[in-house]
């Protein structure tokens, strides 16, 4: 910024040399050597500082309540080194949700100050790789007296010497919904080692996924461990000729609305997988060639990846027979199945391939020698079945029942849930939970104590579709 500045001033100098030696043809009402208007260059000097919250590069950031403690790193960041000692500090400020409320038409609410402590007593601490960021760490301790269906706001100010800190830029806002079920309990579904786990699909066209949290046990927490959107399906595009990713409206607005209706189940641990599976035509997930299946596997990992979810759920259904003559497609088989699995997998090995084990989406144990193990991390079976293992992989990875609530079977009593845990069963699964189905699906999972040693909870919320807004249970359905 200095030598920028250095060459304006160079450059009018010389201007002005110009003008003397020429001053025979120059006006004499040019006068040579008048002050320059530096006024213009002033702020270059400044330290200008703003405030942000360092994971998210945002100053208006959602937390999500977990029953714990949570922390935050507020980063203030400068516009050139600071190589003084930086006074700088960090505290609560209840008066700027105010100015904010009527500022952006919002109500938010104020989170309890006394549950929010700042490090080092709000005092910030310039990094010491980076001159021109300071840090300091912000803890949110739980809170058992919020209202559900309210977002509270921790407001927060810095306020410093030395550095220029303008207002839109010296506030930092978290937000926190009172959330649904019993507020400020902010269950998450950790049920701990040892327990099987929940996977359950919803038929999103009917059913809003929020309402994965409105099942949970008496110790407060969630039953689900996975949900499914159920389903967007693989479809063929001939005049592109290749298969691709289609979503039916009802699938597109949740994930074109996933930080209202999917990322709060993330943030209390629950895994959102896009549910896929045949539509009617040549496209099926179990017979596309290698280049098919590498190329179908690739466009899945990016909507997986684009949307922030956790992975994909297989489902072999629908589909019509193949034209063999055409590359893109394979015989219908479980090799071919496994093939697309394994490529998803190499794709996206941090997110969560898994198969409903229908059709011929399941059953090869190995693709150029590499182990199912490797790359299915659940198979879920029909209902009324237990799925089973292939290859190395383990019953920890299967479900050791398979519920349709919609349906009304099978249950799930005490004995059932024993034979789950003597079978090293890691999962369970359940199919169409709907709020109309609330009363039934209880009844169903009597044997949720058996496994996970805490009963069942009575639902007393729901969510109405494309309604990110909790309703009483069963007054409001």
């Amino acid at each position: 910024m200095n030598f920028r500045y250095f060459k304006i001033r160079t450059f009018a100098a010389a201007a002005l040399m110009a003008g003397a030696l020429l001053g025979v043809a120059c006006s004499e009402e040019i006068e040579a050597g008048n002050p320059i208007d530096e006024t213009p260059y002033e702020t270059i000097y400044e330290t200008n500082g703003y405030l942000l919250d360092q994971a998210s590069n945002k100053s208006v950031v959602t937390i999500a309540p977990t029953g714990h403690e949570y922390t935050a790193t507020l980063s203030l960041g400068l516009t050139q080194e600071y190589n003084g000692t930086l006074s700088a500090v960090a505290s609560f400020d209840g008066d700027y949700l105010t100015t904010y409320n009527a500022d952006n038409g919002t109500a938010y609410q104020l989170y309890p100050a006394e549950l929010v402590t700042f490090a080092n007593e709000g005092a910030f601490t310039v990094n010491a790789e980076d001159a021109s960021k300071a840090t300091v760490t912000m803890t949110v301790s739980p809170s058992s007296e919020l209202e559900a269906g309210v977002i509270y706001a921790i407001p927060v100010v810095v306020k410093a010497d030395g550095i220029t800190l303008k207002e839109e830029a010296s506030h930092c806002l978290y937000l926190i919904n009172g959330d649904t079920e019993q507020a400020g309990n902010f269950a998450d579904c950790d049920k701990g080692e040892g327990h099987p786990k929940a996977f359950l699909f919803f038929e999103v066209n009917g059913t809003n996924p929020l309402n994965a949290l409105t099942f949970k046990l008496e110790n407060g927490k969630l039953l689900w461990d996975v949900v499914v959107l159920f389903a967007a399906n693989i479809n063929w595009d001939a005049e592109a000729g290749r298969a691709y990713v289609n979503c039916n409206p009802n699938v597109q607005f949740l994930l074109d609305n996933n930080e209202t209706y999917l990322q709060p189940l993330r943030k209390r641990g629950i895994k959102v997988l896009l549910g896929l599976l045949g539509n009617h035509d040549q496209a099926g997930l179990a017979q596309l060639s290698e280049i098919g299946a590498r190329d179908f596997a690739a466009e899945v990992a990016e909507y997986v990846y684009a949307y922030n979810l956790d992975g994909v759920n297989y489902d072999d259904e629908y589909s019509t027979s193949p034209d063999l003559s055409n590359p893109y497609f394979a015989s219908r088989s479980q090799e071919a199945a496994a093939r697309l699995c394994y490529e998803t997998k190499q794709l996206m090995p941090d997110k969560l391939v898994t198969v409903f084990d229908y059709g011929s989406m399941y059953g090869a144990e190995s693709v150029d020698g590499v182990d199912a193990d490797e790359w299915i991390d659940v198979v879920v079976a029909n209902y009324g079945s237990r799925a089973y293992p292939i290859g190395n992989m383990t019953n920890a990875k299967c479900s050791g029942i398979s519920i349709e609530f919609n349906q009304g079977w099978p249950s799930m009593n005490s004995s059932t849930a024993q034979n789950i845990l003597d079978r090293n069963y890691g999962w369970i699964m359940g199919f169409a939970l709907a709020p109309e189905n609330f009363d039934r699906s209880y009844s169903m999972l009597s044997g949720v104590e058996t496994l996970y040693g805490s009963p069942l909870a009575y639902p007393t919320t729901f969510y109405k579709k494309d309604d990110p807004k909790p309703y009483v249970f069963p007054d409001d359905l």
